[in-house]
């Protein structure tokens, strides 16, 4: 019943990663289209929605589970960051609907290849989080994560700069720019997660 009980951690764990990052490819097509109205929204909500479901059942199995496959505190921070990052990326894609934003700019398009490129890699590393032995992959895609985060930090300063330097309109200036920071937020919290399958395996080693 253990090892029942640990697998099913494991494939809860990769639901959700896959499922956050299904959030993160949609909401890349939506930059690509322009297409943020009432239909496109509520299709994102719902794959919200299935995450959030996702991760109350992690909640409830880690409640009823004596033995876990690694520390209690690790797994609720890795399921909870995993649900943030699609928060996060709903949150974005509300903000352009509610401002009426069907024209992304070419620095909005940079930050949604880097979100699903960072959820990818955190897809890529929850999967074999089940095996030990895979540390140096692990390792290698949480390295590429950071290192997504770092580009993001630099492209929000950029985007922020040549926001105030080419525009005088100031309600135009308030909705990009809280636009590009939510979204440099939304690739700093793939990063949290991240780090937190990094402490997993060094603990576990």
């Amino acid at each position: 019943m253990l090892i029942h009980k640990e697998k099913k951690f494991f494939t809860l764990f990769t639901e959700q990663a896959e499922n956050m990052y299904k959030g993160a490819k949609y909401f890349n097509e939506l930059v690509t289209s322009g297409k943020f109205n009432e239909d496109t929204l509520a299709i994102m909500h719902r794959i919200e929605h299935e995450g959030d479901a996702i991760s109350r059942e992690i909640s409830e199995m880690l409640n009823r589970t004596f033995i876990t496959p690694f520390d209690r505190e690790d797994i609720y921070m890795l399921s909870n960051n995993i649900d943030n990052v699609l928060d996060s990326v709903d949150a974005i894609t509300k903000r352009m609907g509610l401002y009426k934003l069907t024209q992304p700019d070419h620095h909005l398009k940079q930050f949604s290849v880097i979100i699903e490129q960072a959820s990818s890699s955190i897809v890529d590393a929850v999967k074999l989080l089940d095996n030990m032995k895979h540390s140096s992959r692990i390792q290698a895609y949480c390295s590429e994560i950071n290192r997504l985060e770092n580009m993001s930090d630099h492209l929000r300063d950029i985007a922020i700069g040549e926001l105030f330097e080419k525009n005088s309109d100031p309600i135009f200036i308030i909705k990009w720019k809280e636009i590009y920071e939510t979204a440099e937020n939304t690739v700093d919290t793939c990063d949290y997660v991240g780090k937190t399958i990094y402490s997993i395996i060094v603990k576990q080693a």
